[in-house]
């Protein structure tokens, strides 16, 4: 009996995979009797960006051109999007889910479908969706401005207080050096340089927030304006210091601020320690009309630049052309100027070459 169990085993092994066999067979006949399956491409990356209670799907497609449409399945496949595909558009189609989402984490199931309905295999990719909840957390407030740095070359330097949390990016908003406005985004930074700008004109900001770098959608307050009243120049200097007691001559870089239009407000001489200072303004035929500074120390005191001899003082040999006047090609003033009274006058000869 042992040696006939033995035999009929294996033909019955036979006999199974001959009946499996033929079931597999039937049932690839039945899937194909419509002609040859064609998959196509599935997609080759998704690259899943949060939003404001949406998400978008950048769904790269491979090089398969005869992909029609995608399909995409969330919240466990009760909600779906179909999305048609225009190849001619690139290879890059952009997804935009804004229903029955759920703040934080979502899962989306990605389909690629031909002319002939084939569907590809899935591709699967997790998106973040911020709300109310996030909004709650978003800094209400620009970034703050530490200082500004002018050129006479028409550049401008914004040096910016410590970022708030989530800043991604800061939008600036100015007029270039030929009168068009423009929109320069940067990444948050701490030093934004914008290279050609409008002397005189404003410069508006914002903070851009967003829980991730890549986000697809960004949050901010209304714009918030440089005071460029507390902005400053800086100028290379020489000159000659007439003091009754302590002529000396003068070399320093300094920090300029504006003045009104057209003015620039500049330490006298090398008195700036002692808050003297000057109000130099250009006219429009490039002379200068240099005033006492409103509000500074010692004011009101009598400048004047009428009655100065040329040169006032042979000890510098910058003293000729020291005449009152403005060099706009080379960004130069060329200044002489008084204060004091009789028999103890104070004259400054300075040339100041901008920067």
């Amino acid at each position: 009996m042992k040696k006939i169990t033995y035999l009929i085993c294996p033909f019955l092994f036979a006999a199974g995979l001959c009946i499996s066999s033929c079931t597999k067979e039937d049932d690839y006949k039945k899937f194909t009797k419509d002609g040859e399956i064609s998959y196509p491409g599935k997609a080759s990356n998704i690259i899943a960006q949060t939003g404001n209670k949406r998400v978008r799907l950048r769904v790269v497609l491979g090089p398969d051109p005869s992909i029609t449409k995608i399909k995409t399945y969330w919240n466990s496949r009760a909600d779906s999007l179909e999305t048609a595909v225009v190849r001619n558009d690139g290879d890059t189609v952009n997804v935009i889910i804004d229903k029955n989402l759920n703040e934080g984490s979502n899962n989306f199931e990605v389909y690629t479908y031909n002319s002939k309905g084939d569907q590809s295999v899935v591709s699967n990719v997790s998106g973040n969706v911020y709300g109310d909840n996030y909004l709650s957390t978003v800094p209400r407030a620009n970034r703050s401005v530490s200082s500004v740095q002018l050129s006479a070359y028409q550049r401008a330097t914004i040096n910016w207080g410590a970022a708030l949390t989530d800043e991604r990016f800061i939008e600036i908003y100015y007029t270039d050096a030929a009168g068009a406005a423009q929109t320069l985004r940067v990444p948050s930074q701490s030093v934004t340089n914008i290279p050609s700008y409008q002397l005189g004109t404003a410069i508006t900001y914002r903070s851009l927030y967003a829980p991730e770098n890549n986000a697809y959608d960004l949050f901010s307050v209304a714009p918030g304006t440089v005071d460029l009243a507390k902005a400053t120049y800086s100028a290379v200097t020489t000159g000659y210091l007439y003091h009754p007691s302590s002529p000396r001559a003068l070399s320093a870089t300094k920090t300029l601020i504006p003045g009104g239009a057209n003015g620039l407000i500049i330490d006298v001489a090398d008195l700036g320690g002692s808050g003297y200072k000057a109000l130099i303004t250009v006219n429009p035929d490039n002379s200068l009309t240099v005033t006492e500074a409103p509000g500074a120390a010692g004011a009101p005191y009598m400048m004047f630049t009428a009655g100065l001899p040329a040169p006032y003082t042979a000890a510098w040999t910058g003293s000729a052309s020291c005449n009152n006047t403005y060099d706009p090609v080379t960004k130069t003033y060329k200044v002489r100027y008084g204060y004091g009274t009789e028999g103890a006058y104070r004259v400054t000869e300075e040339i100041i070459v901008m920067n």
